[in-house]
């Protein structure tokens, strides 16, 4: 009996500084339908995703960065810049909600400047017009966190 106490408690130590040391999970990267097609999140002391930086689909590179570090299960807003075929830049901000250490939507807008300015350049209704509806895009994406 008093082997059986002893080898409960020396396991629930030795189990309980196992996920002591742990702390909290940081992901090595993320992978998603996204403005950050493959990144490399950064993480707080918590484990919120903080910012984000990698590469998209349009063949350029992206940065995302949260107001708020982005927990488990709630949301944050979020700014992003990078530039689609590594030449024309675009801002974006929008919102990110986080359903648990894996998985994330959201959605926003991005806006490119360089086509506004192509649409002003080219002149006319057909110019503004242009530049308004290849400058503004709206986003929905979705991603995993991978450990």
């Amino acid at each position: 009996m008093r082997l059986t106490k002893i080898l409960f408690f020396v396991l629930t130590l030795a189990f309980g500084f196992g996920f002591a040391e742990e702390g909290a999970r940081a992901p090595k990267f993320q992978v998603g339908l996204d403005s950050v097609t493959f990144g490399w999140p950064s993480v707080d002391a918590k484990g919120g995703i903080v910012n984000s930086f990698g590469i998209n689909l349009g063949l350029g590179v992206a940065y995302r960065s949260y107001f708020e570090p982005l927990y488990a299960e709630k949301g944050s807003l979020y700014w992003e810049a990078g530039t689609v075929l590594l030449l024309n830049p675009y801002l974006g901000i929008g919102y990110d909600y986080r359903f648990n250490e894996q998985f994330f939507v959201g959605g926003g807008v991005n806006i490119f400047p360089l086509n506004l300015l192509l649409g002003g350049i080219l002149g006319g209704s057909v110019g503004a017009t242009a530049s308004v509806l290849w400058s503004v895009f709206p986003t929905i994406h979705l991603g995993v966190y991978l450990y």
